[in-house]
């Protein structure tokens, strides 16, 4: 269970790094040996899914945190385009 905004960032952490983790496996393993991927991949998959879990158990109780695990790009909106954009080009 997640505490507070710094614990949240360390599962964020490890979630980012269990992933990239399972995704080199898979690489590396799925199609070369699909069943020892199947056996290894298991419980990175069972941990992503906890992590995944306890960060979104946080957040719907401290939604305002939400601005600490994203990074600035992801926190902007990007403008709605003009009618007048439709015509560039044209």
């Amino acid at each position: 269970m997640i505490l507070n905004s710094t614990e949240l960032k360390v599962a964020v952490r490890s979630l980012r790094i269990l992933e990239e983790a399972l995704g080199a496996l898979r690489e590396q393993l799925e199609e070369s040996n699909p069943r020892l991927f199947k056996v290894t991949s298991k419980a990175y998959a069972q941990r992503i899914a906890s992590l995944q879990s306890e960060i979104a158990q946080y957040l719907g109780e401290h939604p305002a945190d939400l601005s600490l695990i994203l990074c600035p790009a992801e926190l902007a909106v990007a403008p709605s385009p003009s009618p007048a954009d439709s015509f560039k080009g044209t």
